[in-house]
């Protein structure tokens, strides 16, 4: 007999499932089995992931065009956001080794010492893009008339600034014939035709940099910023200087740069941030002066923005109010200043972390605070009150050159802050110093601290201490917004949670959302063994550890560098069930196999190997819709030798055996978004193109081929394998086209489930 939960009408199910959040919509899909078919309708996911993750970067590549697998796509953001709370990985890897990176809505970009490099996760993983930098130099020398000596040995140095919107922007030092800002089009579309002076069509823009002070870029489709700390003020600091760009146009928007007057933020990601949001350009600090007020009440936040397609913007400066001083000193070593999405709702939001003596006690908190710029009250610098309406008896210091100001706090809602543990009661937290914290970052969408920190250990057999980097994760999960009615005793009676209202009385959006407090969670475990702990730290020394936090997982450069390339490692720590390769094994030394090739294998396993299966009914209970994941193989022969049962991509395409599922089209978004998209065939290599030099067949998330050997340009064939294989040398006479991903040939990563 089914359960009572089991007799609910679908209609029902399907309008109380189209409000849930991901983590709601799975428990209620493993409530029981009727429930867990009736919320494998796609069109039921769409409208929660419509809800709840409209903003998502995987929705939308979903919904757009509207092809399905939204069920997919549920299960692979709930799978995701789960192992990035509880700091459980589905696999590790060096992706590559580079001299600089920039990673963004799932596409990673990194230069070598002679080319740009992109990997796209959301489409045909197994390979790369290939920018080759004598492009560069070209275009410095049909642009500028440096023919003079200038060739690729000039080109000193070459960073990556930013990635957004398929442009991708370089910092390249040429020595003494100067340093250029270059915009590359990397996107799949075949570019305009080279234009008359010989010019490539991919780079976008080329402009010299006069003072590479403390440069940064901003830029989406069409515009682009340029800025420095190279200004000077009435009060004689620098201040930024801005130069505007149209992609489509050689000359800038604006006629003059754009200087920011009395916005005194210096350090970007610390006191002063920038994005590019709807057009706008947004700037915020949080320093409103030069110097520190002795008696002052209230901080704020200075935010300056402006329309990109303005020739004269105006640029007048607002203040949002921040936080009373009274809260408590702030250890500034920790404060971390920028902008998120919130997924929900589209809404750009500040998102700033302070290490606070709360109140003026002997322990600081580490919090971060957010607020929507859609929800805030802009003031204009002068508003406001310059003393307290009570009778404090600090005013009778103030005179009239004060810079003092006063407003009455706002109300925070419980979404908007996240401590990282409660003031009292939590002695057994493990803290780690600022020194071992080599970064840090939130996540607003998961709740969550995301820390890498490192110590020392001694490996078995060794009397030298090594470093290690570890994850740490402090997260925390929504409350139910039912409570009991306490007006009513000593019943079961539940209300929904009322709102938070604000100074004036009125109600809170958001103000009803509760949330449990922080769990800590630190992985690798401490005794976890030494092959992980050489692919999370290379060369046992951390150096300087520069990450970003993405869609995927974590990417993040350490280790010594290479003394020929000054190339270093990039490490994935993946969050995505989606992601892996052919080859990858788990820390017991079994292989780890796609589910599909695992079943499609299922009988010749059992007969050659004695493999243990999985039992029919826990198979019904495995939902196909769910983003995919390898299986371990339980090995039960007598003589104890490992099998792989996987199918290597170097066998005869005729040998290969059909997949059991079913196979997007070339271009399908679903297959975009859980990186399905078949590798397409082989076509015509001109220089315009990113032509892929290989066919491969298409695979299912977590079973990437590894790459296939390749003619080089004498037609012999690289004959290497794992660490050995040589990269293909370049085919002849282009300057962008595709290889196989450099994490194949390096070969060295883990599945960890």
């Amino acid at each position: 007999m089914s359960s009572g939960l089991g007799q609910v009408p679908f209609d029902i199910i399907h309008g109380i499932g189209s409000q849930l959040d991901t983590l709601s919509y799975e428990s209620l899909a493993k409530s029981c089995k009727q429930q867990h078919r009736n919320l494998q309708d796609g069109h039921t996911a769409k409208k929660a992931l419509q809800a709840v993750h409209s903003h998502n970067h995987w929705v939308q590549l979903a919904l757009s065009p509207p092809t399905g697998g939204f069920r997919q796509t549920l299960g692979r953001i709930n799978d995701c956001q789960t192992a990035l709370q509880q700091a459980s990985p589905y696999s590790i890897c060096i992706i590559a080794s580079a001299s600089s990176f920039a990673y963004s809505l799932g596409i990673l970009c990194y230069t070598t010492c002679d080319s740009l490099r992109i990997l796209n996760f959301n489409d045909r993983r197994a390979t790369e893009k290939v920018f080759e930098a004598s492009v560069l130099v070209n275009y410095v020398v049909l642009t500028q008339r440096e023919r003079m000596m200038l060739d690729l040995e000039s080109l000193r140095s070459m960073r990556i600034l930013e990635h957004a919107d398929d442009i991708t922007v370089l910092f390249c030092d040429f020595g003494n014939f100067g340093q250029y800002v270059f915009a590359i089009d990397i996107s799949d579309a075949k570019p305009l035709s080279r234009t008359e002076d010989g010019r490539h069509p991919r780079v976008r823009l080329c402009v010299p940099v006069r003072s590479p002070n403390k440069l940064f870029v901003r830029h989406n489709k069409q515009f682009l910023v340029m800025g420095s700390h190279s200004a000077t003020g009435s009060h004689g600091h620098h201040e930024w200087l801005l130069h505007v760009f149209d992609l489509s146009k050689p000359d800038p928007t604006c006629t003059q740069p754009l200087q920011l007057l009395e916005f005194y933020g210096s350090e970007i990601g610390s006191t002063v941030c920038f994005i590019i949001h709807d057009g706008y350009f947004y700037s915020v600090t949080n320093q409103t002066s030069m110097e520190s007020e002795e008696v002052d009440w209230t901080s704020f936040y200075h935010l300056v923005k402006f329309r990109l397609d303005d020739p004269k913007p105006e640029l007048t400066g607002k203040v949002i109010w921040r936080r009373q001083h009274v809260e408590g000193p702030i250890n500034d070593a920790w404060t971390d200043l920028g902008f998120q999405i919130d997924q929900c709702t589209g809404e750009l939001l500040i998102v700033e972390c302070r290490k606070e003596w709360v109140n003026g006690g002997s322990r600081s908190i580490r919090t971060y605070y957010t607020q929507s710029l859609d929800r805030v009250e802009l003031k204009d610098m002068k508003d406001g009150m310059r003393h307290p309406p009570t009778q404090d008896r600090l005013i009778s210091t103030l005179d009239e050159n004060s810079n003092s100001r006063y407003e009455e706090p706002q109300e925070r809602i419980d979404r908007y802050v996240h401590a990282e543990y409660p003031a009292v009661n939590e002695e057994n937290v493990r803290e780690y110093i600022r020194a071992k914290t080599k970064w840090n970052a939130y996540n607003f969408n998961a709740q969550s601290f995301v820390d890498l920190v490192t110590d020392e250990f001694v490996p078995e057999g060794e009397w030298r201490p090594r470093q290690r980097i570890r994850l740490r994760i402090v997260s925390r999960r929504e409350l139910c917004p039912m409570i009991r009615d306490e007006r009513l005793a000593n019943t079961g009676t539940l209300i929904i949670r009322p709102r938070k209202r604000s100074r004036e009385g009125e109600p809170l959006e958001d103000g009803e959302r509760a949330f449990s407090q922080s769990q800590v969670y630190l992985w690798p475990p401490d005794n976890a063994p030494q092959e992980l702990h050489e692919v999370l730290c290379p060369g046992g020394r951390t150096g300087e550890v520069k990450a970003v936090l993405g869609d995927e997982g974590i990417i993040y450069m350490a280790g010594p560098a290479n003394p020929d390339t000054s190339e270093r490692a990039l490490v994935f720590i993946c969050f995505d069930p989606t992601f892996g390769f052919n080859g990858m094994k788990r820390l017991d030394g079994t292989f780890a196999v796609p589910k599909r090739e695992l079943k499609r294998k299922n009988c010749s396993v059992e007969a050659n190997a004695g493999f243990s299966t999985t039992r029919a009914e826990d198979q019904q209970l495995t939902s196909p819709a769910l983003a995919e994941r390898t299986k371990k193989l339980k090995l039960e022969a007598d003589n104890g030798t490992r099998i792989s049962t996987y199918a290597s991509s170097s066998m005869p395409a005729d040998e290969k055996p059909e997949p059991d599922l079913p196979i997007p089209a070339q271009g399908d978004v679903t297959a975009q978004a859980l990186g399905l998209d078949p590798e397409p065939a082989l076509v015509s290599q001109a220089p315009d193109l990113w032509p892929p030099p290989l066919q491969s067949v298409a695979v299912t998330p977590g079973s990437v081929p590894e790459p296939e050997t390749n003619a080089g340009p004498s037609g012999q064939q690289d004959k290497g394998k794992g660490k050995s294989r040589a990269r293909s040398p370049p085919p002849h006479n282009l300057t962008t086209w595709r290889e196989n991903a450099s994490y194949l040939t390096i070969n060295k990563g883990f599945w960890l489930r």
